[in-house]
């Protein structure tokens, strides 16, 4: 049986990446696209709303873009960048980006001119795709495998939300977090999410009028000096609410060796199982033999060993072999 993948390319807080660098990594080399196309997967490549392929007009409201020394220093050459407040442990043991990953190298430029502005309001781009998204699954008609990057990934939960019947499967891949004080590129983002994980509304039991005041946050205290405390729902009164369109899609979160995502993804798996969601799983790639990741993965030098490891768990819920 042939899968379907929907595939949503990620952003940070301010600029994303579009389809582009899923059909070919910014050194020329195939990607994902074909990677996935070879294992006999049927592939739709999204461009959110009001990106890319799906144009914005200049009324819909602002926009932010990254510097070329952001993108620099956090995500092509974070092992240069430890002495920074932005730094991260793990930033050290980054070494899969092609060429140096400075301004003025060829692969770096070539990266850098891909990426494309992206709207400051967040609630507005999230529920626009989340429309958008739903209706390709009902024009694709069967169940699809969701395999989202960073900002993306948001997206996949949104879509289940109201298109849980045609989802088979989510693969959120670093997905921006975590849980309620999103930490971006330029640093946190406070109130970020206001539903947890998503800005957009996200469908709780019991329901949610008023986030800010139904959801209510509590610090969780990691337990290893290499990760961050995280936020989760209060678990004594009120009970932590579910999320209850999502609770039987299979889930994984996949989180690379050198990235900053390393310190709090696990906050994210917590709040999944926290609301319900039974089948979720973090794959920690380091763990898997998979070394040196950043948190553009995909664009890296060893991406086709994560598309394996990828490969190999969408497997179990009709993947192709």
């Amino acid at each position: 049986m042939n899968a379907r993948l929907s595939s949503s390319p990620g952003a940070g807080v301010r600029e994303r990446f579009v389809f582009q660098d899923w059909l070919t990594k910014p050194d020329g080399e195939a990607g994902w696209a074909s990677f996935f196309l070879a294992r006999g997967y049927e592939c739709y490549l999204i461009d959110q709303a009001f990106r890319g392929r799906s144009p914005w007009h200049p009324a819909t409201g602002n926009y932010r873009v990254f510097s070329a020394e952001t993108v620099q220093h956090v995500w092509t050459r974070p092992e240069d960048n430890l002495s920074s407040s932005s730094s991260w442990p793990g930033a050290k043991l980054h070494t899969q980006w092609t060429g140096s990953g400075t301004m003025g190298d060829a692969v770096f430029d070539g990266m850098y001119a891909s990426m494309a502005p992206t709207l400051e309001d967040a609630v507005l781009q999230q529920t626009a795709t989340q429309v958008s998204c739903a209706k390709l699954l009902d024009r694709i008609g069967k169940p699809a495998i969701l395999v989202g990057h960073s900002q993306g990934a948001l997206i996949e939960w949104l879509v289940a939300d109201v298109r849980s019947h045609l989802v088979r499967a989510i693969v959120a891949i670093e997905p921006s977090g975590p849980p309620f004080a999103g930490m971006g590129a330029a640093g946190p983002r406070h109130n970020a999410t206001a539903y947890g994980l998503t800005n957009a509304p996200l469908t709780y039991h019991p329901p949610i009028v008023d986030p800010m005041r139904d959801l209510v946050p509590k610090k969780v205290k990691a337990n290893s000096g290499n990760l961050a405390d995280v936020l989760l729902q209060a678990d004594d009164n009120p009970p932590p609410r579910r999320l209850v369109n999502l609770t039987d899609i299979p889930m994984v979160v996949i989180t690379g060796e050198a990235s900053k995502h390393a310190m709090y993804d696990w906050g994210t798996v917590a709040f999944l199982k926290q609301a319900g969601v039974s089948r979720v799983e973090h794959v920690l790639l380091g763990e898997r033999g998979v070394r040196g990741n950043g948190h553009m993965m995909m664009m890296e030098k060893n991406s086709d060993q994560i598309a394996e490891v990828v490969h190999g768990w969408i497997k179990q819920f009709g993947g192709t072999s």
